[in-house]
Protein backbone atom coordinates (compact mmCIF):
# COMPACT_ATOMS: atom_id res chain seq x y z
CA UNK A 1 0.00 0.00 0.00
CA UNK A 2 1.14 3.54 -0.60
CA UNK A 3 0.32 5.38 2.65
CA UNK A 4 -1.10 8.26 0.65
CA UNK A 5 2.19 9.18 -1.01
CA UNK A 6 2.22 7.06 -4.13
CA UNK A 7 0.47 4.51 -6.24
CA UNK A 8 -0.49 0.97 -5.31
CA UNK A 9 0.82 -1.51 -7.85
CA UNK A 10 -1.51 -3.79 -9.71
CA UNK A 11 -1.23 -7.56 -9.64
CA UNK A 12 -0.02 -9.48 -12.66
CA UNK A 13 2.62 -7.18 -14.08
CA UNK A 14 4.16 -8.07 -17.43
CA UNK A 15 7.53 -9.82 -17.37
CA UNK A 16 10.39 -8.00 -19.04
CA UNK A 17 12.72 -10.77 -20.13
CA UNK A 18 16.50 -10.44 -20.05
CA UNK A 19 17.99 -9.29 -23.33
CA UNK A 20 21.76 -9.64 -23.87
CA UNK A 21 22.99 -6.07 -23.39
CA UNK A 22 25.55 -4.25 -25.46
CA UNK A 23 28.61 -3.42 -23.37
CA UNK A 24 31.52 -1.09 -23.76
CA UNK A 25 34.54 0.08 -21.83
CA UNK A 26 35.75 3.54 -20.95
CA UNK A 27 39.39 2.57 -21.16
CA UNK A 28 39.32 -0.76 -22.99
CA UNK A 29 40.74 -2.81 -20.11
CA UNK A 30 39.68 -5.72 -17.98
CA UNK A 31 37.64 -7.87 -20.37
CA UNK A 32 35.78 -10.62 -18.53
CA UNK A 33 33.16 -13.07 -19.89
CA UNK A 34 30.04 -11.35 -21.24
CA UNK A 35 30.88 -8.02 -19.61
CA UNK A 36 33.55 -5.41 -20.02
CA UNK A 37 34.95 -4.15 -16.74
CA UNK A 38 35.36 -0.42 -16.51
CA UNK A 39 37.83 1.21 -14.18
CA UNK A 40 36.12 4.13 -12.47
CA UNK A 41 38.72 6.64 -11.23
CA UNK A 42 37.90 8.04 -7.79
CA UNK A 43 40.65 10.63 -7.48
CA UNK A 44 41.80 8.93 -4.26
CA UNK A 45 44.64 6.78 -5.59
CA UNK A 46 42.47 3.85 -6.58
CA UNK A 47 40.15 2.81 -9.37
CA UNK A 48 36.94 0.96 -8.64
CA UNK A 49 35.66 -1.88 -10.80
CA UNK A 50 32.55 -0.87 -12.71
CA UNK A 51 30.25 -2.26 -15.40
CA UNK A 52 28.31 -0.34 -18.01
CA UNK A 53 25.42 -2.14 -19.71
CA UNK A 54 23.95 -0.49 -22.81
CA UNK A 55 20.64 -1.30 -24.56
CA UNK A 56 20.34 -2.26 -28.22
CA UNK A 57 17.74 0.45 -28.72
CA UNK A 58 17.98 4.21 -28.35
CA UNK A 59 19.09 5.04 -24.81
CA UNK A 60 16.42 6.84 -22.76
CA UNK A 61 18.46 7.41 -19.61
CA UNK A 62 21.09 5.95 -17.29
CA UNK A 63 20.49 4.09 -14.03
CA UNK A 64 23.50 4.31 -11.69
CA UNK A 65 23.33 1.35 -9.30
CA UNK A 66 24.87 1.04 -5.81
CA UNK A 67 24.88 -2.47 -4.30
CA UNK A 68 24.54 -3.51 -0.68
CA UNK A 69 26.90 -4.88 1.96
CA UNK A 70 28.89 -7.90 0.81
CA UNK A 71 27.42 -7.73 -2.68
CA UNK A 72 29.01 -6.78 -6.02
CA UNK A 73 27.83 -5.25 -9.27
CA UNK A 74 28.49 -8.18 -11.62
CA UNK A 75 25.87 -10.24 -9.76
CA UNK A 76 23.24 -7.82 -11.07
CA UNK A 77 23.79 -8.61 -14.75
CA UNK A 78 20.34 -10.16 -15.29
CA UNK A 79 18.75 -7.17 -13.57
CA UNK A 80 20.73 -4.81 -15.81
CA UNK A 81 19.63 -6.74 -18.89
CA UNK A 82 16.00 -6.30 -17.88
CA UNK A 83 16.49 -2.57 -17.39
CA UNK A 84 18.31 -2.33 -20.73
CA UNK A 85 15.30 -3.95 -22.40
CA UNK A 86 13.31 -0.84 -21.47
CA UNK A 87 15.88 1.45 -23.10
CA UNK A 88 17.91 2.42 -20.05
CA UNK A 89 21.66 1.97 -19.71
CA UNK A 90 22.95 0.74 -16.34
CA UNK A 91 26.20 1.68 -14.62
CA UNK A 92 27.06 -0.46 -11.61
CA UNK A 93 30.29 -0.54 -9.65
CA UNK A 94 31.89 -2.43 -6.77
CA UNK A 95 32.22 -0.38 -3.61
CA UNK A 96 35.64 -0.41 -1.87
CA UNK A 97 36.26 -3.77 -0.24
CA UNK A 98 33.63 -5.45 -2.41
CA UNK A 99 33.77 -7.54 -5.57
CA UNK A 100 36.83 -6.68 -7.63
CA UNK A 101 37.46 -3.23 -6.21
CA UNK A 102 40.48 -2.74 -3.92
CA UNK A 103 40.15 -2.70 -0.15
CA UNK A 104 39.61 -5.03 2.77
CA UNK A 105 36.15 -6.62 2.92
CA UNK A 106 33.69 -4.45 4.79
CA UNK A 107 36.20 -1.72 5.62
CA UNK A 108 36.00 1.84 4.27
CA UNK A 109 38.08 4.96 4.83
CA UNK A 110 35.14 7.27 5.42
CA UNK A 111 31.42 7.59 4.78
CA UNK A 112 32.04 10.75 2.76
CA UNK A 113 34.50 8.75 0.68
CA UNK A 114 31.69 6.39 -0.33
CA UNK A 115 29.57 9.38 -1.36
CA UNK A 116 32.50 10.62 -3.42
CA UNK A 117 32.67 7.23 -5.15
CA UNK A 118 29.00 7.55 -6.05
CA UNK A 119 29.66 11.06 -7.34
CA UNK A 120 32.38 9.69 -9.60
CA UNK A 121 30.04 7.02 -10.97
CA UNK A 122 27.33 9.60 -11.64
CA UNK A 123 29.88 11.83 -13.36
CA UNK A 124 30.99 8.86 -15.51
CA UNK A 125 27.38 8.25 -16.55
CA UNK A 126 26.92 11.94 -17.30
CA UNK A 127 30.09 12.02 -19.40
CA UNK A 128 28.88 9.07 -21.49
CA UNK A 129 25.32 10.37 -21.94
CA UNK A 130 25.45 14.12 -21.21
CA UNK A 131 21.93 14.93 -22.41
CA UNK A 132 20.04 12.06 -20.77
CA UNK A 133 18.37 11.77 -17.36
CA UNK A 134 20.41 10.11 -14.62
CA UNK A 135 18.62 8.09 -11.93
CA UNK A 136 20.47 6.83 -8.86
CA UNK A 137 19.46 3.50 -7.33
CA UNK A 138 20.67 1.78 -4.18
CA UNK A 139 19.83 -1.62 -2.68
CA UNK A 140 20.10 -2.30 1.06
CA UNK A 141 23.23 -0.49 2.32
CA UNK A 142 23.41 1.06 -1.13
CA UNK A 143 19.98 2.57 -0.48
CA UNK A 144 21.33 4.29 2.63
CA UNK A 145 24.25 5.66 0.60
CA UNK A 146 22.09 6.74 -2.35
CA UNK A 147 19.65 8.55 -0.06
CA UNK A 148 22.44 10.39 1.74
CA UNK A 149 24.00 11.26 -1.61
CA UNK A 150 20.76 12.75 -2.92
CA UNK A 151 20.26 14.77 0.26
CA UNK A 152 23.85 16.04 0.25
CA UNK A 153 24.24 17.17 -3.32
CA UNK A 154 24.80 20.59 -1.81
CA UNK A 155 26.57 21.56 1.37
CA UNK A 156 29.10 18.73 1.62
CA UNK A 157 32.77 18.51 0.71
CA UNK A 158 32.27 14.96 -0.57
CA UNK A 159 30.22 15.91 -3.61
CA UNK A 160 30.65 18.34 -6.49
CA UNK A 161 27.11 19.67 -6.65
CA UNK A 162 27.56 21.52 -9.94
CA UNK A 163 27.52 18.36 -12.09
CA UNK A 164 24.95 16.20 -10.35
CA UNK A 165 21.31 16.94 -11.10
CA UNK A 166 19.47 13.65 -10.55
CA UNK A 167 16.28 12.88 -12.46
CA UNK A 168 15.22 10.34 -9.85
CA UNK A 169 16.15 8.20 -6.87
CA UNK A 170 15.30 4.51 -6.32
CA UNK A 171 15.64 2.97 -2.86
CA UNK A 172 15.23 -0.82 -2.97
CA UNK A 173 14.96 -2.39 0.50
CA UNK A 174 17.06 0.48 1.87
CA UNK A 175 18.88 -0.19 5.14
CA UNK A 176 18.06 3.18 6.69
CA UNK A 177 17.96 1.70 10.20
CA UNK A 178 18.66 -1.81 11.53
CA UNK A 179 15.67 -4.13 11.90
CA UNK A 180 13.49 -3.58 14.94
CA UNK A 181 13.99 -7.23 15.86
CA UNK A 182 17.62 -6.44 16.74
CA UNK A 183 17.78 -5.84 20.50
CA UNK A 184 18.51 -2.22 21.42
CA UNK A 185 21.26 -3.17 23.93
CA UNK A 186 23.17 -4.87 21.11
CA UNK A 187 22.86 -1.74 18.96
CA UNK A 188 24.08 0.46 21.82
CA UNK A 189 26.99 -1.88 22.54
CA UNK A 190 27.94 -1.89 18.86
CA UNK A 191 27.69 1.90 18.80
CA UNK A 192 30.07 2.26 21.73
CA UNK A 193 32.48 -0.34 20.36
CA UNK A 194 32.44 1.33 16.96
CA UNK A 195 33.50 4.64 18.44
CA UNK A 196 36.27 3.07 20.52
CA UNK A 197 37.54 0.55 17.97
CA UNK A 198 36.33 1.70 14.51
CA UNK A 199 38.84 -0.49 12.67
CA UNK A 200 37.45 -3.74 14.09
CA UNK A 201 35.53 -5.90 11.65
CA UNK A 202 32.99 -8.57 12.37
CA UNK A 203 31.31 -11.18 10.22
CA UNK A 204 27.67 -12.20 10.23
CA UNK A 205 27.25 -15.42 8.24
CA UNK A 206 24.90 -14.95 5.31
CA UNK A 207 21.53 -16.59 5.91
CA UNK A 208 20.38 -16.85 2.31
CA UNK A 209 16.83 -17.63 3.42
CA UNK A 210 16.60 -14.02 4.63
CA UNK A 211 17.49 -12.78 1.16
CA UNK A 212 15.28 -14.82 -1.16
CA UNK A 213 12.84 -17.70 -1.30
CA UNK A 214 13.89 -18.53 -4.86
CA UNK A 215 16.00 -21.69 -4.61
CA UNK A 216 17.94 -21.07 -7.83
CA UNK A 217 18.86 -17.56 -6.71
CA UNK A 218 19.75 -18.84 -3.24
CA UNK A 219 22.07 -21.46 -4.72
CA UNK A 220 23.76 -18.83 -6.88
CA UNK A 221 24.39 -16.63 -3.84
CA UNK A 222 25.86 -19.53 -1.87
CA UNK A 223 28.18 -20.41 -4.76
CA UNK A 224 29.37 -16.84 -5.37
CA UNK A 225 32.97 -16.50 -4.10
CA UNK A 226 32.80 -12.69 -4.22
CA UNK A 227 29.93 -12.41 -1.73
CA UNK A 228 30.97 -11.67 1.86
CA UNK A 229 29.38 -10.67 5.16
CA UNK A 230 32.08 -8.54 6.80
CA UNK A 231 31.60 -4.99 8.08
CA UNK A 232 33.79 -2.70 10.15
CA UNK A 233 32.49 -1.20 13.36
CA UNK A 234 33.04 2.23 11.81
CA UNK A 235 30.86 1.46 8.79
CA UNK A 236 28.15 -0.14 10.94
CA UNK A 237 27.87 2.88 13.23
CA UNK A 238 28.03 5.29 10.30
CA UNK A 239 25.17 3.56 8.52
CA UNK A 240 22.98 3.91 11.61
CA UNK A 241 23.89 7.54 12.32
CA UNK A 242 23.76 8.67 8.68
CA UNK A 243 20.49 6.80 8.20
CA UNK A 244 19.04 8.69 11.14
CA UNK A 245 20.34 11.95 9.68
CA UNK A 246 18.68 11.14 6.37
CA UNK A 247 15.36 10.45 8.08
CA UNK A 248 15.58 13.75 9.92
CA UNK A 249 16.24 15.62 6.65
CA UNK A 250 13.93 13.63 4.35
CA UNK A 251 11.65 16.63 3.85
CA UNK A 252 14.55 18.41 2.13
CA UNK A 253 14.65 15.84 -0.69
CA UNK A 254 12.89 17.21 -3.77
CA UNK A 255 14.07 14.43 -6.09
CA UNK A 256 11.36 12.06 -7.37
CA UNK A 257 11.89 8.90 -5.32
CA UNK A 258 10.67 5.31 -5.61
CA UNK A 259 10.88 3.36 -2.33
CA UNK A 260 10.28 -0.40 -2.51
CA UNK A 261 10.67 -3.23 -0.06
CA UNK A 262 9.38 -6.74 0.57
CA UNK A 263 6.87 -7.25 3.35
CA UNK A 264 8.79 -10.36 4.47
CA UNK A 265 12.11 -8.48 4.73
CA UNK A 266 13.73 -9.12 8.12
CA UNK A 267 17.02 -7.33 7.45
CA UNK A 268 15.80 -3.72 7.47
CA UNK A 269 13.54 -1.51 9.56
CA UNK A 270 10.49 -1.37 7.31
CA UNK A 271 8.85 1.25 9.52
CA UNK A 272 11.78 3.57 8.81
CA UNK A 273 11.06 3.19 5.09
CA UNK A 274 7.42 4.10 5.71
CA UNK A 275 8.41 7.17 7.72
CA UNK A 276 10.89 8.19 5.03
CA UNK A 277 8.23 8.11 2.31
CA UNK A 278 5.75 10.02 4.46
CA UNK A 279 8.30 12.73 5.23
CA UNK A 280 9.27 13.04 1.57
CA UNK A 281 5.64 13.74 0.74
CA UNK A 282 4.56 14.05 -2.88
CA UNK A 283 8.05 13.39 -4.23
CA UNK A 284 7.96 9.78 -2.97
CA UNK A 285 6.19 6.66 -4.22
CA UNK A 286 6.16 3.76 -1.77
CA UNK A 287 5.55 0.19 -2.97
CA UNK A 288 5.39 -2.83 -0.65
CA UNK A 289 5.72 -6.31 -2.15
CA UNK A 290 3.89 -9.17 -0.42
CA UNK A 291 5.66 -12.50 0.12
CA UNK A 292 8.97 -10.88 -0.83
CA UNK A 293 12.19 -10.86 1.18
CA UNK A 294 15.24 -8.60 1.18
CA UNK A 295 16.65 -9.33 -2.29
CA UNK A 296 13.48 -8.26 -4.06
CA UNK A 297 15.13 -8.23 -7.51
CA UNK A 298 16.31 -11.82 -6.93
CA UNK A 299 13.00 -13.09 -5.60
CA UNK A 300 10.18 -15.01 -7.23
CA UNK A 301 8.33 -11.70 -7.57
CA UNK A 302 11.18 -10.09 -9.55
CA UNK A 303 9.31 -9.88 -12.90
CA UNK A 304 6.64 -7.67 -11.33
CA UNK A 305 9.21 -5.70 -9.33
CA UNK A 306 11.29 -5.06 -12.45
CA UNK A 307 8.22 -4.07 -14.43
CA UNK A 308 7.23 -1.56 -11.75
CA UNK A 309 10.74 -0.10 -11.73
CA UNK A 310 11.06 0.28 -15.50
CA UNK A 311 7.66 1.94 -15.79
CA UNK A 312 8.69 4.42 -13.12
CA UNK A 313 12.03 5.02 -14.90
CA UNK A 314 10.31 5.71 -18.19
CA UNK A 315 8.23 8.39 -16.49
CA UNK A 316 11.51 10.13 -15.62
CA UNK A 317 12.50 10.14 -19.32
CA UNK A 318 9.38 12.00 -20.48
Amino acid sequence: MALGVGKVIADGATYIGPVPPQTSSMDGTGLIPEKIAEKIPTGRDRRLRGYFWHPDSEVRGVLVFVHGLGDHAARWGDFASGVCASGWAVLGFDLPGHGRSPGKPGRVDSFDGLLADIATAVESARARYPQLPIVLMGHSMGGNLALNFALRQTGTDAIDADALPLAGLVLAAPMIQPPQSLPRPIIMAAWLTGHLFPWLRFRRPIDVSELTGDEAEAAAIRADPEMHSEISMYLATQLVSQGRWALDHARDCKTATLVMYGEDDTLIDKTACDHLAIRMGESATLVKWPETRHALFHERSRPAVLDRLTKWLNQRAM
